[in-house]
């Protein structure tokens, strides 16, 4: 492996596991001044910048089972963060919004997120902050694609492996 491939590699995977931790959370709810858990503020991150949303896409968005995503809009929906409303077009289908409440938790703890992103860059250079912005961009834009093109790989694969078990 290439030095800067395994570098940028382990930088991704040491701030994931910063970010991902209990205490990093803990100091968020606590800056924030909410009690969620990471997935109920993942649902509200999703809701809140996408707009309404069936339980099925958010599940298949954060990559949770149906049950964890219906408890999880349970659990935000007592709380008052988000509400159901019927699909305009079928009404067998509820579509999940943040409330105004929950618009205002999110962009307190989105505020606090910003704030520990501030602290954490402060010894950076403008210009540094703004070359490792286009950077991150470029990667998050290439990892996409790679992605899509994998997917893509694998729908032609098994169309074809279909196709081929059917002319037997």
């Amino acid at each position: 492996m290439h030095e800067d491939i395994r570098r940028v590699s382990n930088a991704i995977g040491d701030l994931m596991r910063v970010a991902g931790s209990d205490r990093v959370h803990d100091m968020r709810q606590k800056g924030a001044g909410i009690d969620l858990t990471r997935t109920e503020m993942r649902f509200l991150a999703v809701v809140t910048a996408e707009g309404p949303m069936p339980v099925t896409d958010l599940g298949r968005v954060l990559h949770l089972s149906q049950p964890t995503a219906s408890r999880t809009l349970r659990r935000l929906h007592e709380l008052g963060l988000v509400e159901g409303g019927a699909d305009e077009s079928d009404g067998r289908v509820t579509r999940y919004r943040a409330t105004p409440a929950g618009r205002r938790v999110w962009k307190r703890f989105e505020s606090y997120m910003a704030q520990q992103l501030t602290d954490s860059m402060a010894h950076m250079s403008a210009r540094d902050r703004s070359a490792l912005a286009e950077l991150l961009e470029q990667l998050v834009a290439g990892t996409r694609r790679q992605t899509l093109a994998a997917a893509r790989s694998r729908t032609r694969r098994a169309k074809s492996a279909d196709a081929s078990g059917r002319e037997k």
